[in-house]
């Protein structure tokens, strides 16, 4: 009985050792959420009558996804809100033609009017540059040029590291469910049912 519970106990501790190295590695191998609503910075000063906050999302952007850009807009030097600008911006690369690749509306968002968002594809690998443009009826116009580069998509690593790890958690879930089956048989046969006498 002894050794039953004991191995028993081995096995379940076993599991949780598994399922907590599991965990911790998906827990490190998942990218963090990004920063700023979702993207990196690369404008962040007063131009014109504006303060502009600049963010872009992939980071760093790749050409296999649209960059998406949010864009914060306060008054010069303060944390006044703009809520009446309308803003464009135009993409290219320098010394390139760009054929098909035309300048984007930035769309304001609904709960948060002072931001405003887009998205701008970036089909080609190297450095662009993104004239953005802000027309505001009350403060005036600005426009200022972001720089982002856009780079080759990483490998999945997270999900490559993912499948590496499950495998071999696999493989020890089954060996305890099939340790532990085995176990039991040899515990049935260690203890047959004692035989009745029958007395005469």
């Amino acid at each position: 009985m002894f050794n039953k519970y004991s191995i028993h106990q081995k096995s379940r501790l076993a599991l949780l050792i598994w399922l907590a190295v599991v965990l911790g590695t998906i827990s490190l191998v998942i990218p963090p959420d990004s920063r700023a609503n979702g993207g990196a910075a690369v404008f962040t000063q007063d131009s014109g009558p504006f303060n502009v906050q600049l963010f872009i999302s992939p980071t760093p952007p790749v050409p296999t996804v649209p960059a998406h850009f949010t864009m914060i807009v306060t008054r010069r030097s303060s944390d006044v809100p703009v809520t009446d600008a309308t803003a464009f911006v135009e993409p290219a690369m320098s010394g390139m033609p760009m054929p098909g690749v035309t300048g984007q509306r930035f769309i304001q968002n609904q709960s948060r009017p002072d931001q405003y968002d887009v998205d701008v594809p970036v089909a080609m690998e190297g450095v662009w540059n993104f004239k953005v443009t802000i027309v505001s009826p009350g403060l005036g116009t600005t426009n200022f040029i972001a720089n982002a580069k856009v780079e080759k998509p990483d490998a999945p690593w997270p999900i490559i590291i993912a499948i590496l790890v499950a495998l071999p958690a696999l493989a020890g879930l089954t060996w305890w469910f099939l340790f532990r089956k085995q176990a039991e048989d040899d515990d049935e046969e260690e203890d047959p049912k004692p035989e009745v006498k029958v007395g005469t």
